[in-house]
């Protein structure tokens, strides 16, 4: 599990990005924490792109 310091019961799927806490300096973290930890090939553009928290958890999952 990765976790970014926010509470997970503060995290709805259809919550943005923002709302999540995934600010850009967030967003470079967890494509940090994916590639190191979890050897998944996502960068900060994509995540960036995915517009709420079940965007980026599809796009995580699809690699």
């Amino acid at each position: 599990m990765i976790s970014l310091g926010i509470p997970e019961d503060d995290i709805s799927p259809d919550a943005t990005r923002e709302e999540a806490g995934l600010d850009s300096i967030a967003v470079v973290e967890l494509a940090l924490v994916l590639r190191r930890e979890k050897g998944l090939a996502v960068t900060e553009e994509e995540i960036g792109a995915a517009a709420t928290v079940a965007d980026v958890a599809a796009l995580v999952a699809s690699r």
